[in-house]
């Protein structure tokens, strides 16, 4: 069984991606709009200093050229409306390109190298600023390219085309083209981000809907632990109580048989024989009431382990899809590769479920992200093993020493591990609890390794 567990953009919800392209797109077309308006006094100035004889009429034509561009922006926006963002901003855009274009191809080429490295200028912040899908970026130059080329050809007659080149013609094409390639980057690049942040927010919800069904659970067992303590109590305080009961029972036979025995002169020789009887029952009596109340006082911290064959295969995944949206979190790609055919052992499934979880999750915790972490679970000889390596930045055999030894002493290798230890030192007690051996190590060769071993069943 081999799954590659890559988090890929195809489980996006496509009404929520189109949403957050919508709000992108309409944002930056509002910024490039007003761009538009507020850099008429650049092209007045180029104007005023270039085309003095004419630059009156171009003044008011591109006044009246912004003021209709704003209101068809305005009327589109109308609610009512609705027009698309991307559409009303490439005729919006066209208008402009078109008629700096005509301004470029008409005026005489001794004076064109400065209409056309702004117009290159326009073009390259054009595509820097707006986002909006690259066809959009190519059409606007196709206009420009040939607008210019026509009108170039019908208005020079007697100048060939290396004239227009020479004079800005060819820095125009060259920078409007790479500008082409710069819009189409931002988009893509822009398009993944927002697709990314998508995804952070569904795991996000997931996280917070596990989180959620985690405190119902937590707050019926605590209801359940409570019922339990109470009941636990009762039968303590009730066990106590029999036992003192009990207790005074066979004081008071002891003091019988003691008053009986000072005086046994005129007791018979089955008389007393019945006497040892007595007592001997009643010293019987003694050491079961002794036992039962040490019992009682015993230490509750044991484990008590459930053994059931369980496929390990299939505990494995399913721990491992279990974190995908904390691998996920920190950009992790988990490779997941396991062995076909059952792999059956004898543990207890509660625990066994915590160890996996414990090791799982605190890998990722302390693994690189963008990196790659690989669970690979296969046989060896008689052994079920589960091999987990990330080859991100090395933790260091030290570092990982102090993580998996980070526990409290306990005198008894049955004794529950304490919850607030480190919780890669949690899973080796768990796994050295339950018969099996968890190793480590970390090095350029093998990066951050974790091998978890358990012995097949048989």
């Amino acid at each position: 069984m081999l799954n590659d567990l890559k988090f890929s953009f195809v489980n996006i919800d496509k009404e929520s991606l189109s949403a957050e392209i919508g709000a992108k797109v309409k944002y930056y077309s509002n910024v490039i709009h007003w761009t538009l308006i507020y850099s008429l006094p650049v092209f007045w100035l180029l104007d005023y200093s270039f085309l003095s004889s004419d630059w009156v009429v171009l003044f008011f034509t591109r006044i009246v050229l912004a003021g209709i561009c704003h209101c068809i922006y305005l009327y589109g926006g109308l609610r009512k409306n609705n027009w698309d963002k991307e559409m009303t901003m490439a005729f919006i855009i066209g208008i402009n390109t078109a008629f700096y274009a005509v301004i470029c191809a008409v005026i005489p080429t001794s004076i064109v190298l400065p209409y056309f490295l702004v117009f290159a200028i326009y073009f390259l912040l054009l595509n820097i600023t707006i986002f909006w899908k690259p066809a959009f970026s190519i059409v606007q130059c196709l206009i420009a390219y040939i607008l210019i080329i026509v009108l170039y050809r019908i208005f020079n007659k007697y100048y060939d085309y290396h004239i227009l080149i020479s004079n800005g013609g060819g820095i125009f094409f060259i920078i409007s083209a790479f500008s082409i390639l710069i819009g189409y980057n931002r988009y893509q690049l822009a398009r993944r981000e927002i697709a990314k942040n998508i995804l952070i927010e569904m795991a996000n919800n997931r996280l917070i809907d596990q989180h959620e069904k985690i405190i119902d659970q937590q707050r019926e067992i605590n209801e359940a632990n409570r019922r339990l303590t109470k009941l636990s109590e009762y039968r303590f305080s009730t066990l106590n109580m029999i036992l003192h009961d009990f207790r005074n029972f066979t004081g008071s036979i002891q003091m019988s048989l003691d008053l009986l025995n000072q005086s046994n002169d005129n007791l018979t020789g089955e008389q007393n024989e019945i006497l040892g009887y007595i007592g001997e029952g009643n010293d019987k009596l003694k050491y079961l009431s002794e036992k039962l109340a040490g019992s009682t006082q015993t230490d509750a911290t044991k484990v008590d382990y459930n053994f059931t064959e369980l496929d390990l295969g299939k505990e494995v995944e399913q721990a491992t899809v279990g974190l995908a949206d904390a691998a996920l979190m920190k950009q992790i790609n988990v490779q997941l590769n396991i062995d076909p055919s059952s792999t059956i052992v004898y543990l207890d499934k509660i625990f066994l479920d915590q160890l996996l979880a414990k090791l799982l999750s605190n890998i990722i915790r302390y693994a690189s992200s963008g990196t790659v972490l690989s669970v690979h679970m296969h046989k060896i000889d008689n052994k079920a093993v589960t091999d987990i390596a990330n080859k991100g930045n090395l933790l260091g055999t030290k570092k990982l020493e102090e993580l998996f030894n980070e526990i409290d002493n306990v005198n008894d290798s049955k004794e529950i591990v304490n919850q607030n230890t480190s919780g890669f030192a949690f899973a080796k007690k768990l796994a050295e609890q339950m018969g099996g051996k968890l190793t480590y190590n970390s090095d350029e060769t093998t990066g951050n390794f974790y091998r978890l071993e358990f012995n097949l069943f048989k």
